[in-house]
């Protein structure tokens, strides 16, 4: 901005200089005062009034979050046609919504999700009803627990069950890799255990009369025993007081506090509870 002397006729030359000076220190200031205004408004990123800075998440490929699961586990994820659906599957599209990212599930046999999230390039989280465990937590992160879960019995309708010790010489049918597997490894002695890929192919070979017995996490066994023509039931409950977390790469702790911040806000905003009523037809306790 231009400054305007107006000489007049009394002014001495000495007090001409003063005013010079004051004005070339105002243009100076007022320069100096632009630019200061130009750097914070560029800046950005940064740490201000105390505010943190926003991590930019680490996924396989940008925008997305691909999701590891043993999608025949319902009603925690099952496959409808190509699509898969469920209680994990709608948590992780709500986590993703919260994160700005688009899910994608992919199926994978349960026993072979650790080592490949291990061995990374394939999916980012594994979200498939996992019993948070310490073995686990060597090999990968877990997030906080997002489902409290036992384990059960299944058998034939009619069939008298008295315990453990009955189950010496019969066959038992469980998911490979999962707490049932080692449950019955440590409980039950003189059986044959009987591994299988998922839990929905134990059911079928216990239908089908190739195996006495399974035992499988409870909520699973519930929902697929809703169809009273399987002709089983379920003849114990079995308390191992499992909780299910979301797994996640050791390499990725960002993620892993951001998932976690994310089920928070939707367990505070009742998103959480409308999903669990969802597939439970209950509110969590």
């Amino acid at each position: 901005m231009p400054v305007v002397f107006i000489e007049g006729g009394s002014m001495s030359k000495s007090k001409k200089w003063v005013a010079l000076a004051l004005a070339v220190a105002l243009v100076l200031a007022v320069g100096l005062t632009g630019c200061a205004s130009k750097t914070d408004e560029g800046t950005t990123g940064e740490t201000t009034g105390g505010e943190t800075a926003t991590v930019e998440l680490k996924t396989i490929e940008a925008g997305k979050l691909l999701v590891g699961s043993d999608t025949a586990f319902p009603p925690f994820e099952s496959m409808n046609g190509d699509v898969a659906e469920g209680f994990d599957v709608d948590l992780m599209k709500a986590i993703g919504e919260k994160l700005g990212l688009e899910v994608t599930f992919q199926t994978e046999i349960f026993d072979t999700l650790i080592p490949t999230l291990k061995a990374g390039g394939k999916f980012d989280v594994i979200a498939s009803g996992m019993t948070i465990k310490p073995d686990r937590q060597l090999e990968i992160d877990f997030t906080d627990p997002y489902y409290d879960s036992n384990q059960s019995l299944v058998m034939k309708k009619g069939t008298a069950y008295t315990g453990p010790e009955q189950l010496a010489g019969k066959k038992i049918g469980v998911q490979s890799g999962t707490t049932g597997e080692a449950w019955a490894k440590e409980n039950v002695e003189g059986a044959t255990l009987v591994p299988f890929k998922n839990a929905t192919d134990a059911f079928a070979a216990l239908q089908a009369g190739n195996v006495d017995a399974v035992v499988n996490d409870l909520p699973v066994s519930t929902e697929l025993l809703k169809d009273d023509d399987r002709g089983m039931e379920i003849v114990a409950q079995i308390p191992t007081g499992e909780q299910y977390g979301f797994g996640v790469s050791k390499d990725n702790p960002d993620l892993t506090a951001a998932i976690n911040k994310a089920l928070g806000e939707l367990k505070a905003d009742g998103t959480y509870n409308e999903i669990y009523q969802k597939w439970f037809g209950i509110l969590p306790e």
